[in-house]
Parts: C-alpha cells; structure tokens; sequence
C-alpha cells in the first residue's frame, strides 16, 4: 500500500511540476512559423498571426489566438478569405482521463468571412474543399447517428460567445451580393436533452435587390441524445425588414412558436403554436410540414384582419422598374398566370380563417378557404359570411396534369349589394340593386385571352331594386314618340339619365367565349324591358337587342299631345363593346309597328283601284287570269 501511495504522490507530483513547468518553458508563439507553413502546405493559402499565441494548461488546456487572417483565393477581390480578431477555446484536463470532454465557453470575436463566386461559378473556397478532399481518408459511421450521438454526450460545452462577426457574399455569376453583418451569438451550457438558451442577433444587408434585414431570436434549443429530434421552446424571432422588396418600403414582423424537427425517417417539422405579428394584422394557429424532399404542408389558421393589397405591387411602381431597366414587361394579357410545375409539385391541406379581409378593393367578414393540392390537382372552397350585406361561397379546381390547365369555377353569390362592390372593385358601378347570382364554369389554357376562348357554362342572375346607368329608358321613349311625330332629329339627342328597375333576371350561355342571352325580363312600374342577344367574350363586341314596353297609360293630357305607345313594342339595338356600347332606337322596325294598320289600309286600298283598273281594261278569261295574279 506504502509503495502505490509513493507512486500517486510522484504522479501529483509529476502533474504540478508540468503545470508550473510547461508554461514556462513552452512558448506557442515560438511554432508560429510551423503552423503557417502546415497551412500553406496543405491549403496554398497564406495564415498571418499578427497577434500572440496563448496557452493554459490546467484545470484548463487551452489554446487562443489574436489578429490572424487567412489569405483569399487567387483571382478574387477581397485581400482575405477570413479574419479573426479573437479567439479561444478550453478543453478542462481531468476528465480527459475518463474520456469526457468539458469544453469552456467557445468564444469568437471580430470574425470576418468573405464568401465569393466569380462569373465562371467557381467560388473562393473550392481550392480548400478539394484539398481537405484529398487529404482525408474516409471514415466509417453508423448511418443512424448511433456512434455520433454517443461520441456527443460525452462532450459538454460551458457555451458559445460570437461577437462582431462578419460574412458577406458576391455572387458575379448573378450579380448579387449579401452582408451578414453584426453578428452576435451567446448560447449557456450545452447538455443533450436539456434546454438551451440562445440568444442570436445579425443584420442582412443585401445590394440587389437593396433591402436591409435586422434579425432577433431568441429560444431554448433541446437537441436529444439520439441526435435526430430538435426542439425550440420559447422560439420569439423579430424581423425590422426595409427596402424596395419589402412592402411599403418597411415592415416589422414579430413570430413566436414552438418549433420541432424530427429527422427520423422523411422527416417533418411543426410550429406548434404558431403566432405572427405585422403591421395591423395577427395571425395564429400551427403550421406542418412531413417528407422534407416532397414536402406534405398542413395548416390550420386564422387572420384577424388583413389588407392583401397593401403587399402587392402597386402599377406605378411595375412601370417604373420597366422604364429603369429598360426590359418592356410583357402585358398582362400574355402572363402566364398558373404555375403548372408549382401545383403539380405541391401537397397541401390547409384552412385559412380572416375575420376581416380586403382584397382588390373588395372588403368581407367571416372568409374562409379551405385548400387541398396533390398529385397536380389543386382545390380550393372559399366562402364569406359577410359580403356587401350578402354572402358568397365558391368552388375553384385547377388540374396542371397536363401542360394546359384546366380550370372549373362553381359560384354563388346570395343577397349581395352590387354598387358598393362595383365601385370598390372598379371605382365606379353603372349597376345598383341586390344581387343573387350563380355560375357553374369551365375553361382551359394559361392568360387571360385563353381563358376567354374556351370559357364555357352556365349563369343565373336577379337583380332586385336597382338602377342601369348608361342605358336611359325614359329618353329612349320620348325618342320614339318624337319620330312618330316625324321628328327625326330627336334621334341625335343622347340621354344622360338610368332605368330604374324593380326586378332584373335572366341566364347565359357560354360557348367557347360567347355569351348569349335568351329571357332577359327588366320590370318596372312605367316600362317593362326584355333582350336577347350576345357578348363575345374575347373581342368584347356586343350584339344584343332591347325592347322596351310602358306598362300603364298615358294620362288624358299627355295623350292629348302625344302618341300612346302602351302597345307598342319599342325595339333597341346594343352594338358597340364593353368599354364604349352604342344605344340606339331600331326606327324603321318602329315606323313598321305604329303604322301597320295604315300600310295595311293603303295596300288594300290600291289592291282594291288596281282591280279596277284591270277589270275595265280586260274581260273573259284572260282578265280574270290575270287579276288572280294580283
């Protein structure tokens, strides 16, 4: 026993003449030569170590290191490939002995990285990727992680310290170039299966498009001991973003989660819950994703209120990027509006609930749509509670299967006041009243002019209590009764008023973009109106035809000093497009209507001298052969 106790005491011993010994007597600075000659040789890069070499030895054996920079690859515009103002890392010596590793805290300051491709691709680091390809053997691993998640536990970090940390990025091949900038990292103790604290800060800076991103987060990271399951409690990330991407030049988002990735097998991820602040508007609920390399997406949440046009691309500003660059932007006629390859590639099922939406000018309360993608089909129901005092509800199917789309539309509209959503929509309405309609659609293609060619289906519509501006029914009549005074100049005037109506209804018909229109019925009290015709979807040419009828008589007054057309259908034509439709009274069909007892009279009548005539002037057979040609 006397001999073992000797031998401990000379290994004590032993042990306190090295810790006071080796930093006495080992200067890391005097192998500052040999470590850039190992980095030239193996990297043909150049290591500069302006700074001291420093070494501890116990409890901690430790290296640092101050103001060391390594040379950039040759043909780039950076002087260095990276700069490190300083650094240290401690590994405690005891538990060595029992093959543990405690590292103190990693700590990493004025780090600067500067990452590079140049127009032929190549970036500044594949000379090293290459070598350290070359110079490494390759080493055996157990495909579940196993031996690497063993070979983790035993080691335990004190943490991890990043301060004014630096990393930009040129990309020539694209011109693009991005700034990581002031990069701050703490993290506490690192232990498997025990929470993490971090704390991340950084700034992107990004020269085209030029926008500035500031990023915070901060979280408790727990990572399990298998290696295959990470976790963010707490998770709260705060994004100040500016720039021209940004909508609005500026915004300011605020999320907070529970993230968890679980790397077994496919893969999947959660953010559960899930609450994003920005600007006005709340959104809440939880987001899934499963099988990272075909990403099945899942969803279930609700938006307070939202403004989508705010976050769209205002008209001004297209034109403006157009005449800055140069490049004409095809119109949007020619767009290609669906993304076939994005739809076919997507897997989702999803509901989103906005208790107050805005839309292309058009505001609603209570939305919903529910979204299923898969296998290239995408679906959508939709529908709105509170709509302009109405409520709408819709079905939309895209099939990308094939390179055209093919797109059906199922829609109701029930009650909905129709000015209002005109003028929100369009900024003016030349129609009034309460609208209930229907529409069953199918069409095929990938721009506007393609949807128009091949729409086909059904519609129904009423309209209850409203106006047509535009189309002036009481001036239509006084036309009618002017020209049947002989009064053609009347037909010049123009008139600037609107038909009111009590009820509006009719169906349509489309056929490969033509509308047509067979039991329009307008009713009102003084005139009612039906139509038929047509509206050629594409050209937008309009070939319809109105008549008109008073529903009651004129008073014994206005019959004294005009015409009574009570029973008289008034024919209109409607020619012209959409933009600019043409109005006029069909006066010959007018004349022939009013005055059909009077040709029919005067026929007669001349009939009646022409047999005459021909009586007096033939006789016998040949005479009544040729009277009963007349």
């Amino acid at each position: 026993m006397g001999k073992v106790l000797k031998i401990l005491a000379g290994l004590v011993l032993l042990l306190v003449v090295a810790i006071i010994v080796v930093p006495l007597v080992i200067d890391p600075n005097d192998y500052r030569e040999d470590i850039q000659a190992i980095v030239k040789e193996k990297t043909g890069r150049d290591l500069t170590i302006n700074g001291d070499l420093s070494l501890s030895v116990f409890p901690w054996l430790g290296i640092g290191i101050n103001n060391v920079s390594l040379s950039n690859a040759a043909g780039f515009k950076a002087e260095h490939f990276a700069e490190i103002r300083e650094a240290n890392i401690k590994v405690k010596l005891l538990p060595l002995l029992s093959e543990k590793v405690e590292v103190s805290t990693l700590v990493l300051k004025g780090m600067s990285l500067h990452l590079a491709k140049n127009k032929a691709g190549k970036t500044n680091w594949d000379d090293m990727v290459r070598a350290s390809g070359e110079s490494h053997e390759e080493t055996s691993h157990s495909e579940d992680g196993t031996s690497s998640a063993k070979a983790l536990g035993a080691i335990a970090i004190g943490g991890i310290q990043v301060e004014d940390a630096n990393v930009s990025w040129i990309d020539a091949s694209k011109g693009e170039q991005y700034n990581l900038e002031d990069l701050d990292l703490t993290t506490d103790a690192f232990s498997l299966d025990k929470p993490m604290g971090i704390d991340l800060a950084l700034t992107v800076d990004s020269r085209k498009p030029k926008a500035t991103v500031r990023l915070k987060l901060d979280g408790d990271l727990v990572i399990n001991s298998a290696l295959n399951k990470v976790e963010i409690q707490d998770l709260a990330l705060l994004i100040d973003a500016a720039g021209e991407p940004v909508p609005n030049g500026a915004m300011k988002i605020d999320i907070s989660s529970h993230l968890t990735a679980d790397l077994v097998g496919a893969g999947s991820l959660s953010l559960k819950p899930l609450t994003i602040k920005f600007d006005d508007s709340t959104l809440s609920g939880n987001v899934s994703v499963n099988q990272f390399e075909k990403p099945a997406i899942g969803f279930d949440l609700v938006i307070d209120t939202i403004n989508v046009d705010r976050y769209l691309p205002k008209t001004d500003d297209v034109a403006n990027k157009e005449q800055a660059s140069g490049v004409a932007v095809p119109p949007p006629a020619a767009v290609a509006l669906i993304p076939v390859q994005t739809i076919r590639d997507l897997n989702v099922n999803g509901l989103l609930n906005v208790q107050s939406l805005v839309v292309n000018g058009l505001a609603a309360e209570s939305a919903s749509v529910k979204i299923r993608a898969k296998n290239g089909v995408l679906n959508t129901e939709q529908r709105v509670e509170a709509f302009y005092n109405g409520q709408y509800e819709g079905k939309t199917t895209i099939d990308a299967r094939q390179n055209t789309p093919r797109i059906s539309v199922k829609e109701k509209v029930t009650g909905v006041n129709i000015e209002p959503l005109l003028v929100d929509l369009m900024g003016e309405s030349k129609l009034s009243g309460v609208a209930n309609i229907k529409a069953d659609l199918t069409t095929r293609g990938n721009t506007v002019p393609a949807f128009k060619s091949a729409l086909n289906g059904t519609a129904n519509f009423s309209f209850d209590d409203g106006t047509i501006k535009g189309i002036d029914v009481g001036a239509l009549m006084k036309q009618a009764e002017a020209v049947l005074k002989g009064n053609v100049g009347a037909l010049a005037e123009q008139g600037k008023g609107e038909t009111a109506f009590a009820n509006m209804s009719g169906s349509t018909q489309i056929i490969n973009g033509l509308a047509k229109n067979r039991d329009l019925l307008v009713t009102s009290p003084l005139v009612n109106i039906t139509g038929e015709g047509s509206a050629n979807l594409v050209s937008e040419a309009l070939d319809y035809r109105l008549t008109l009828q008073r529903t009651k008589a004129l008073s014994e007054a206005e019959k004294a000093d005009s015409k009574d057309l009570k029973n008289v259908l008034v024919p209109v034509n409607v020619a012209g497009t959409f933009a600019k439709p043409r109005i006029q009274l069909d006066v010959k069909q007018i004349v022939l209507a009013t005055q059909k007892e009077k040709i029919d009279e005067k026929k007669a009548e001349l009939k009646e001298k022409l047999d005459e005539k021909i009586g007096e002037k033939l006789k016998g057979p040949a005479g009544d052969l040729l009277k009963s040609l007349f």
